[in-house]
């Protein structure tokens, strides 16, 4: 049997058109709008902006006492909230552990958005080719890997999902360490603090089995960023006083 990818915009073709059989073509030419036309107008409205911030001068902040320079993509308009950072951090890692020739494992589909995916990628939700479509729970690989990361998404394990579960994430993270992480490995998750709060309670409890936690906080619009302390983070709000994440952590797992 041939297998045939189905994606997002096929997916959202098909229902379109069924709607032209059972409602008629005036519910379709909404739907084609809403699916199609809209998108592609906020698609191309965000091209001048994309531009204009490959030609400034480039803009840099520090992690853990490196510098690294701001991410600026069309998709998701990285400019305006902490993937301006999160991905630049994340594949720093990504890149040493290519160069030493490590096993790597993504958790949520992020990064394929931005770079050719070159490393294993576990979501349950995201339907692209040779992505693996388990719960974290259920993820017990035979070939462990030697590096982890994660952008933003254990923020809605338990919490943007049908069964609600507020302590999944301990599990989830204690699965990563157990059974996927090879035994010298390190595992590299982002979180938007201020977004699930039952979450963020966990954190600060230390309940989220971190061997190591970087704090950084917006403090602009420009979308700069700083390391701050742990006792500045418990305070962050999301979408106050900026647009997604005022500040995030960086956990890091070793085993």
């Amino acid at each position: 049997m041939v297998y045939r990818e189905i994606t997002p915009k096929r997916d959202k073709f098909r229902k379109a058109l069924k709607i032209a059989r059972v409602e008629g073509l005036k519910s379709f030419f909404v739907k084609l709008v809403l699916y199609f036309l809209y998108p592609l107008a906020a698609y191309i409205s965000a091209i001048p902006s994309s531009i204009f911030f490959r030609l400034k001068p480039k803009k840099f902040f520090f992690f853990k006492g490196k510098k690294f320079p701001y991410f600026y993509h069309i998709h998701n308009t990285t400019w305006g909230n902490e993937r301006i950072i999160e991905v630049p951090i994340v594949m720093n890692y990504i890149k040493e552990s290519f160069i030493k020739r490590k096993r790597i494992l993504e958790v949520g589909a992020v990064l394929v958005h931005y770079y050719p995916s070159r490393w294993d990628i576990l979501d349950k939700y995201e339907r692209r080719r040779k992505i693996i479509n388990k719960d974290i729970l259920d993820f017990k690989p035979f070939n462990k890997y030697d590096l982890i990361v994660s952008i933003s998404t254990f923020e809605h394990v338990g919490f943007d999902e049908e069964i609600k579960d507020p302590v999944k994430i301990i599990r989830a993270i204690k699965n990563l360490k157990e059974n996927c992480l090879e035994v010298g490995g390190r595992g590299v998750i982002t979180l938007p603090l201020g977004y699930n709060l039952e979450m963020d309670k966990l954190l600060f409890a230390n309940k989220l089995d971190f061997d190591e936690r970087i704090f950084l906080k917006r403090i602009n619009k420009e979308n700069q960023w700083i390391e701050i302390s742990e006792k500045e983070a418990k305070n962050s709000k999301y979408n106050k006083p900026f647009k997604a994440a005022n500040s995030i952590v960086i956990g890091i797992i070793q085993n």
